[in-house]
């Protein structure tokens, strides 16, 4: 067996190729971009007032106010999409609209509220702070050539917006990672079928890695449950492998047992094995193995033992592939009571997270930590990695893996 480190070593240095597209701007939300973008142009594209109110020039009215108000004359208006063309002299104000473009010659902006209208061609100043007020700058968010966005950020909303007002309408984001599961088990029925068998199970592996991978943004091009039988199994795996994906997820079939068929079956097919087996618990029997540019991984069947190994290793490959690196999402917590792990295997212990106001998050050990009881994932919030023959204390701060 290796250890949960080697494991990850050995995945990094076989990551299938990266897929890059070009898209449109209305078909990237949810991609993750394949190169930093730098601004073509500044924001503000150009000096705007951030009021409505009126341009004019600081020279003319500083140290105005109720008491003693300036009278400028006003020769004309600026709004948005319609600027006035002519230059703020002496004494003269311009009518001006939220972000319309300021006037050639004036440098503050005077809000409506702090004026008085005497005239139609006049405006009375009644209060101004400061020279350049309610003036948005040129460029005084990002100039051309700054960088936007970063190689492997996810497109959400608020990257679309940014991208949008600068005009940037196509991009190159990362090809979703494409998966084929294989779900193996004789005993296994359909969630569908009414009526299972005294000797039968549900299959709860199939939706459960399906959705899995949906929520980390894969493509799942099939999913199929395989018959324990050695001859199905190569099948099932050659017929993923001319689907051209980037991984064959292989849930059950992978001990060491006679109708444990996966380990087997991948290398008639081709692939041969980067790892099998890590110093861990749940999920020691994980396999690993790559054909050309497809990564096959053999699962084990229990449904825990199953996710836990999708949690920490491959759902971070999906996001390294797509620039993201090998990450996880993880906050740092107290341990409420003591969290002992007394094999001889490093152990993914499941935990509850108590959120409390000014305090580090408080963790709880799921007391039912079989890796067939699936309640022990769907109650936990997350997991903390323990090495054998230790503990963590009460009260010691540990690193904890969020799901």
């Amino acid at each position: 067996m290796i250890s949960i480190q080697e494991a990850l070593q050995i995945l990094l240095g076989n990551l299938p190729d990266a897929k890059i597209d070009t898209v449109d701007l209305h078909e990237a939300h949810g991609r993750y971009l394949a190169e930093s973008i730098a601004a073509p142009e500044p924001s503000p594209r150009y000096t705007n007032s951030a009021m409505d109110g009126y341009a004019l020039r600081w020279s003319d009215v500083k140290g105005s106010g109720m008491e003693s108000p300036v009278i400028l004359k006003v020769i004309g208006e600026s709004r948005a999409g319609l600027p006035f063309e002519k230059e703020v002299r002496v004494n003269e104000a311009v009518r001006i609209s939220t972000g319309a473009k300021l006037p050639v010659g004036s440098d503050t902006v005077v809000r409506v509220e702090d004026t008085r209208i005497p005239g139609d061609t006049t405006v009375e100043i009644l209060a101004v702070r400061r020279q350049g007020q309610d003036v948005r700058y040129e460029g005084e968010e990002f100039c051309s050539g700054d960088e936007l966005l970063c190689a492997g950020t996810k497109l959400s909303a608020r990257q679309l917006a940014l991208l949008a007002t600068v005009g940037h309408q196509q991009v190159r984001v990362f090809v979703p990672p494409r998966i084929s599961i294989l779900v193996t088990g004789s005993e296994l029925a359909s969630v569908a079928d009414k009526e299972i068998k005294s000797y039968q199970i549900r299959d709860s592996n199939s939706i459960m890695l399906k959705s899995a991978l949906q929520e980390a943004g894969a493509v799942v091009e099939s999913c199929l449950n395989v018959e324990d039988e050695l001859q199905a199994t190569i099948n099932a795996i050659s017929k993923a492998v001319t689907q051209q994906v980037d991984f064959i997820l292989c849930s059950g079939g992978i001990s060491v047992g006679d109708h444990d068929h996966v380990k087997e079956a991948a290398e008639a097919v081709g692939f041969h094995e980067l790892f099998w087996r890590i110093r861990q618990k749940p999920g020691k029997p994980l396999f690993a193995a790559l054909k050309n540019s497809t990564c096959l991984f053999g699962l084990p069947g229990n449904p825990v033992s199953a996710y836990m190994c999708f949690a920490h290793y491959i759902r971070p490959l999906l996001f390294t592939i797509r620039g993201r690196g090998m990450t996880w999402n993880t906050i740092t917590a107290m341990a409420g009571g003591e969290i002992a792990n007394k094999g001889k295997r490093t152990d993914f212990i499941r935990v509850k997270i108590d959120q409390q106001d000014g305090q580090l998050p408080r963790i709880t050990d799921i007391k039912k930590q079989g890796s067939h009881m699936l309640s022990s994932i769907v109650n936990a919030d997350g997991y903390i990695i323990v090495e054998p023959g230790t503990s963590v204390n009460p009260g010691e701060a540990v690193n904890a893996y969020l799901f």
